[in-house]
């Protein structure tokens, strides 16, 4: 059976746990074939631990994945 909900737009957006001073979130956004990384407001750098460093892994390889995708458009089209 195919299912009645759906995503119909690719993923653009990653938050991510992180420490710093206050516990908070950095977000990994694809944008037009680039990806931004945007520190917690204020914060001039993150520690990441082991559960945290697995999840930006694999939210950096999704957008390194969508930002390759655009290129790809891009270049057809």
């Amino acid at each position: 059976m195919e299912p009645i909900i759906k995503v119909t737009l690719p993923k653009r957006e990653w938050l991510l746990r992180c420490y710093s001073e206050q516990e908070d979130v950095m977000t990994l956004e694809v944008h037009d074939g680039g990806i931004d990384v945007f520190l917690p407001s204020g914060v001039d750098g993150v520690r990441l631990e082991a559960a945290q460093i697995a999840a930006f892994r694999e939210a950096l390889d999704e957008a390194i994945a969508q930002a390759e995708a655009d290129l790809r458009a891009a270049a057809r089209g």
